[in-house]
Parts: structure tokens; C-alpha cells; sequence
């Protein structure tokens, strides 16, 4: 997952989605179209004006409605029953009027029952808090992915963990439906991480933090079922050979940075995966800087997917200095796209630094419009605070060579300017670890 600085229900529980005119104008469902359903069952509200009267007929579903009821004009009841079974249910009612002149279809969708999934865990967790990203369709087209984090201590404003804290990070597929909700069905282990709709890939993990942030433990998941209903989460997933039950109530919103509804700031139609980088001067240097990592250091590298639509590999590289195990001083975020579509790193070669996304180029630094820093930057740890920015810049021109030095190291040599001309270099040999 692509890492960014900064950083009652009523009645039934009906949450209608849309509200949506018939296609015949003599009858117009006022409520909505669509509506979620509560595993417990109860009354549906559906509004409707243009007819004095409807009728109704199940469709779809029989078994989860026990009856319809139209107790007022404007005003049909839908009862529906409690699903018992451990997976969603769906049903279509159609409502006529005008001895069938005008007809439309709702539909609803019944939470599964998650009451007894996993009652044979080895560990049970209660997360108190969900973060994490809405993708949209940017790692393949017909799923949506979702990435977040169950958790007992959530993330700060920076999207960073907290201290000894434990999260359960999932990465997962539904259908697309460009919505910033993670959708309601039961998700399921992929190994082949396909991108296939309803399905967890092997990137999830369990991580668990110390005193340090720095300091963590990550453990993958092998095998996991998720359960998503109106309001909540059931997770089951098989780790270090233990079964774990991870229960979530509340909000499944996440932030969106799918570009959805970007406009876009260059002149390209609106098509500006970059949000539209602000050529002001997103720099706090006032000299040249050499970078060093002679010390104490930490180098990570994260394979992203097709995360800028190129068709190539990308991957975020980080190069830290690091005091008594803390990141402090210098750091650099190379933000890279291969001329290759590898996931094991293979990201050895020459980049030219630009605000458009290709073949070969380290993607210039920005802020985005969820005022997280992206693309490709140096800031500096130690400011007022050991997790405060002392010095900053966006890394615009120039260019970066990786070399693969045959050894388990690699050369990253850094030739690069910021939006005020300051010059930017680094040449450093080292391992870079996979994180």
C-alpha cells in the first residue's frame, strides 16, 4: 500500500444509497432505489409520490421478505426476516401503478450473520478504529480495492501507527462501484492475488508495534475470511498457525484517493493523475543539501501495483537516518515506475524526475489534495519535536540511478532539484529491504 506523509440506524437500519426517479415519470420512488438491510431483520421504509396507490411482487429474495405492506399513501413496508446464514442475501421487489403502466424495481441488500464466525478462534480482538485508503479501480479494471487497518489505537494525523499497538492491516478487492464505503459481502483468501472482486490478497498481515514505530513486527496472514455488514466487521485469518477473530462496529468510510474527482491543475484535459502539482516553491531549504546515510540508517522498499495507470511496476523507496532506533535527520522517498511489471523489486535503472507519470520516470514531488506529501521528496525529523518536520522539499527535476550492485546492495545516486533550485544529491550504497 502506497504510504503518504502529512497525513442509527432507523427503524431497520435502511440506508438507502441513491435517491433515483423512475424511468416512467407517473411513479417515483422518493427514498431511493437500493437499501442496506441489517442481518436482524425489520421494517423498510419506501417513499414513493405520482400514485395514489402501488402493488407490489417479490422478485427476488422470498425467503429473506415475510411481507409487504402499503399502510398510507406514499408509504410501502417491507418486513424482512433475520438471516441466519453466514453470507449476504439479496432481494428485488417491483412496484406498478397505473394497472401496470408505470413500474420500477428496489432492491435490497441483508447483512450476513456474523454471530458465529470464528467462535473457534485461538485469539479474539475488538479494534476500536478503521483507517485507511479507497483505490478505485487504479490496480485493475472491474474491482475497487480497499486498503486499511483494524486496530485498537488508529492512526495520528500523519497516518502513522502509534506504540505498542496492534493492527491488522487488510487488502482486499470488491466490485466496482466507486464507493468510498467498503461494501457489504464476504470476502475471501486469494493467493494468486488475482484482483478478483470479493477477495483478501496475501499482503494483509497482523502487525504489532513497540515503544518504537520503528520497531515492528509484521506477520502475514495465510488464509482469512472478512464478513462486512451495514455497520460492522468480522475478520477471520489464519496467522502463524492460529486462527484470529478481529471484530469492528462503526463507520466503513475511508479516504479516497482513487482521483476520481480530480480536476487536475495541468494541461491535460483533466486527466492529471497528480492531483496537479503546485509549482510554487514547496521547499523549506535555503542551500544545496547532500544527503548522507552513514550511520545508523533503515532502507525500505514497497512494490505499489500499476499505481500511476502506467502499465509498468511501481515502488516507493525509502532511505532513513535513524538515532537510538528512531528515524531522525534526513530522509528520502524515492517515488519510481519500472520499464517492467516485477512485485519482487526489481527496480534497478535510470529515472528522469517529472510531474508525468511513465516508463522510467521518479514521479516529482507534491501535496495532494488531501494534503498528504506524494511523490518523491527529502524532509528532515527533528524539528520542535523528534517526529516534527525541521526541513522539507519537493524533489521536481533532475534525475535517479539505481544500480543492482550484484551483492544484495544497491547504488542510489541522486541528482535532483527542488521548486526553489536548490540541488539535491546522494550517493549512497547499501541494502534496501523489502517492508
Amino acid at each position: 500500500m502506497k504510504k503518504f506523509l502529512s497525513l442509527i440506524m432507523l427503524l431497520a437500519t435502511a440506508a438507502f444509497v441513491a435517491c433515483e426517479p423512475a424511468a416512467d415519470e407517473g411513479l417515483v420512488i422518493t427514498s431511493g432505489r437500493s437499501y442496506k438491510v441489517e442481518a436482524n431483520g425489520g421494517d423498510v421504509y419506501v417513499t414513493y409520490m405520482g400514485a395514489d396507490a402501488v402493488t407490489t411482487t417479490i422478485i427476488e429474495g422470498g425467503e429473506a421478505i415475510s411481507g409487504i405492506k402499503t399502510p398510507a399513501a406514499g408509504i410501502i413496508v417491507v418486513s424482512f426476516k433475520a438471516n441466519t446464514a453466514n453470507s449476504v442475501r439479496n432481494a428485488v421487489v417491483e412496484v406498478s401503478a397505473g394497472n401496470g403502466d408505470f413500474t420500477t424495481l428496489i432492491s435490497f441488500l441483508q447483512a450476513a450473520n456474523n454471530s458465529n464466525i470464528g467462535n473457534d478462534a485461538d485469539v479474539t480482538f475488538t479494534a476500536m478504529q478503521m483507517d485507511g485508503y479507497y483505490y478505485g479501480e487504479k490496480y485493475g479494471a472491474g474491482a475497487d480495492r480497499y486498503a486499511f487497518f483494524l486496530s485498537d489505537k488508529g492512526l495520528n494525523n500523519g497516518g502513522q501507527a502509534y506504540t505498542d499497538g496492534t493492527y491488522y492491516y487488510i487488502d482486499c478487492f470488491s466490485p466496482a462501484n466507486k464507493t468510498t464505503s467498503l461494501p457489504m459481502g464476504t470476502y475471501t483468501f486469494d493467493s494468486t492475488e488475482s484482483g478478483k472482486a470479493f477477495s483478501i490478497t496475501p499482503n494483509s498481515q497482523l502487525i504489532l508495534t513497540t515503544d518504537s514505530v520503528e520497531t515492528t513486527e509484521s506477520i502475514v496472514m495465510t488464509d482469512a475470511k472478512m464478513v462486512v455488514s451495514a455497520n460492522g466487521i468480522t475478520l477471520v485469518a489464519t496467522i502463524n498457525g492460529k486462527k484470529h477473530k478481529v471484530t469492528y462496529s462503526g463507520d466503513l468510510s475511508l479516504s479516497d484517493v482513487s482521483g476520481e474527482n480530480d480536476n487536475g491543475g495541468n494541461d491535460d484535459g483533466g486527466n492529471d493523475k497528480t492531483d496537479g502539482q503546485d509549482s510554487e516553491a514547496q521547499s523549506t531549504l535555503t542551500a544545496d543539501r547532500h544527503v548522507t546515510f552513514d550511520g545508523e540508517h533503515r532502507a525500505k522498499w514497497g512494490y505499489e501495483g500499476d499505481y500511476w495507470n502506467t502499465g509498468y511496476s511501481n515502488y516507493t523507496i525509502y532511505i532513513m537516518n535513524k538515532s537510538a532506533g528512531y528515524v531522525y535527520g534526513d530522509t528520502l522517498q524515492l517515488d519510481i515506475i519500472t520499464n517492467n511489471t516485477s512485485k519482487d523489486g526489481s527496480f534497478a535503472g535510470k529515472y528522469t524526475i517529472s510531474d508525468k507519470p511513465g516508463k522510467l520516470v521518479m514521479v516529482a514531488g507534491f501535496t495532494n489534495k488531501y494534503a498528504q506529501a506524494v511523490g518523491s521528496w527529502l524532509y528532515e525529523y527533528g524539528g520542535s519535536s523528534a517526529s516534527g518536520y525541521k526541513n522539507y522539499a519537493q524533489l521536481k527535476s533532475g534525475s535517479c540511478e539505481i544500480i543492482a550492485n550484484g551483492d544484495g546492495t544497491h547504488t542510489v545516486k541522486l541528482n535532483a532539484y527542488d521548486y526553489k533550485g536548490n540541488n539535491i544529491t546522494c550517493n549512497w550504497t547499501g541494502v534496501i529491504e523489502e517492508d
